[in-house]
């Protein structure tokens, strides 16, 4: 059996047919097939039922399923380990998505470097889709990300709950007043917020649309205006007095989540970076919440 194999059985149990699957996989759909029948032959039990409506698992493919993504991840982390530097014991890699990278991942590298310096660090960046295939496939040990899919194989750990505060560089007003609707961006939290965001202010108009936080930060710095952003992206600028809570403004949530394998190769080592984000998010909540004179939300 080849890891090729195990990884495209993996992705068409994900997608749930063959064409999408060989899109992930970057190959033709007669190299998927190919490598499924492969492995249906070297098993000796069919794994899939395929129809018009795409493949599904008998039984033999549950069966194989338990085994799959545990042996996808341990190749994935053999390969990482056997490559490392002497200097190093092993190995741990994070994946932020775009809106959350500035805040999280340097304090949380920071934070690793003191507690484990023997452990070698990978961080990268990227949207949920990209994150949840490098998390399934191994290639990464912790995701963090807003909306994550369910995946077979992960626990989805609710840590964070962003608080949404209507923030502006129009100095200290009111959200009746209206003088931070000049210049106001309109940030895409996701359908939660767009949701509680049209029911509290139906036909705002926008000078800006943005698929980033950052992206607004900068635009209202730069030419003046308001956005929806958590605190903690913009300590900085709280602290200076360059952007002020507009006061009487409802107030969003937006949850954050760990996502992270129910059978890690090193226990004691995913915990010691789950402990650390955990801690590193804790921190940044206390001091938004101290610039602002909002309460931290308590978690039920």
């Amino acid at each position: 059996m080849h890891i090729d194999q195990v990884r495209t059985f993996l992705e068409v149990v994900a997608t749930g047919n063959f064409r999408r699957a060989a899109e992930n996989l970057n190959v033709t759909q007669s190299t998927v097939s190919a490598r499924i029948q492969s492995l249906e032959t070297e098993l000796g039990r069919p794994l899939f039922e395929r129809g018009r409506k795409g493949a599904a698992l008998t039984a033999a493919g549950e069966r194989l399923l338990r085994h799959g993504e545990s042996m996808r991840r341990l190749w994935q982390r053999a390969k990482t380990d056997v490559a490392l530097p002497e200097a190093y014991r092993a190995s741990l890699s994070l994946g932020v998505a775009p809106s959350l990278w500035d805040q999280l991942e340097l304090q949380w590298v920071d934070w690793m470097r003191r507690e484990a310096p023997s452990v070698a660090i990978h961080v990268e960046s990227d949207y949920s889709p990209g994150l949840m295939r490098h998390l399934r496939d191994g290639v990464l040990d912790i995701g963090v990300m807003y909306e994550p899919e369910r995946a077979q194989g992960l626990v989805i750990e609710e840590f964070l709950v962003d608080e949404l505060v209507l923030l502006t560089t129009h100095g200290d007003c009111q959200v009746a007043e209206g003088t931070w609707r000049r210049g106001y961006a309109l940030v895409d939290w996701g359908e939660a917020f767009r949701h509680g965001h049209d029911a509290q202010f139906a036909e705002l108009p926008y000078a800006l649309s943005a698929g980033l936080g950052s992206i607004a930060v900068r635009y209202i710095l730069e030419f003046g205006g308001s956005a929806y952003l958590p605190v903690r992206m913009v300590l900085e600028q709280l602290r200076s007095g360059a952007l002020h809570p507009v006061r009487g403004a409802p107030v969003f949530e937006r949850t954050g989540c760990l996502i992270y394998s129910r059978t890690p190769a090193d226990p004691d080592l995913l915990e010691l970076g789950l402990a650390g984000l955990r801690r590193v998010t804790a921190e940044i909540r206390e001091r938004s919440a101290a610039l602002t004179g909002l309460t931290v939300p308590r978690r039920t």
